[in-house]
């Protein structure tokens, strides 16, 4: 996935797509001002993916993850880096501390 030149980028949508945990990477090496990403039903990335997205992405604020194969755990962790991101479509999450929208 090329995005060495993407470093402006602030709003992603690949949802639907068959994205791995490496592309992903590559997008949070490389589109740190990003704001909001969508990757609804993206089961090819896992955990690790999201913790680097959160954590090389300091301006994220939303993440849609609706239909995703990871754990409702792995959601809540996710805020435990970033209090204020907004987790879209997680509906199977019901721990009052995760904020889902």
């Amino acid at each position: 996935m090329q995005v060495s030149r993407a470093h402006s980028l602030q709003h992603l949508n690949i949802g639907g797509t068959f994205i791995t945990d490496e592309s992903l990477y590559a997008v949070a090496n490389n589109c740190t001002n990003l704001k909001s990403i969508m990757l609804w039903s993206c089961r090819h990335v896992t955990a690790a993916g999201l913790v680097a997205l959160v954590s090389k992405c300091p301006e994220l604020e939303c993440i849609n993850v609706g239909g995703m194969r990871v754990s409702p755990e792995s959601f809540a962790g996710l805020l435990s880096i970033s209090p204020a991101l907004r987790i879209r479509s997680v509906p199977e999450i019901v721990n009052a501390s995760v904020q889902v929208s």
